[in-house]
This record gives structure tokens, sequence and C-alpha cells, in this order.
């Protein structure tokens, strides 16, 4: 994210000539993908994780919604 935003900091300065403002834009956008696809599989682990956990819940519950093994 520090290095994205530095890229942009660049870009918007002014600093550097239109070759190396593409090639940058260029390595920003490499780096927002890189962050959605990381973004999406940590989304689908708390994903997983939250359809394990509701089954666990199911298997852990009676019809009542009492617990089992409480008499």
């Amino acid at each position: 994210m520090t290095q994205l935003e530095e890229i942009i900091e660049r870009i918007e300065s002014g600093e550097i000539g239109l070759e190396k403002s593409i090639s940058e834009y260029e390595r920003g956008v490499g780096l927002i993908r890189r962050c959605r696809e990381v973004l999406e599989r940590a989304e689908q682990r708390v994903e997983e994780l939250t359809s394990q956990m509701q089954a666990e819940s199911r298997t852990n519950t009676d019809g009542d919604g009492s617990s089992r093994g409480q008499g």
C-alpha cells in the first residue's frame, strides 16, 4: 500500500516525465491487482471459516436449540 501511495505522489507531483509516469502507472496497476487477489483469498477463507462454524453449531445443538450433553 505504501508503494502505491508513493507512486501516486510521484505522478501527481509532476516531478517525473511522461514515460516514467506511464511506467509507474503500470506498476501501480500491478500492485492493485495483487492487493485485490490477496483480499479475495482472505474473503474466501473467512467465508469458509464462517461456514464451518455454522455447520459445527448446527451439529452441536438439538432441534430446540439446546446444546447436546446438557441435561
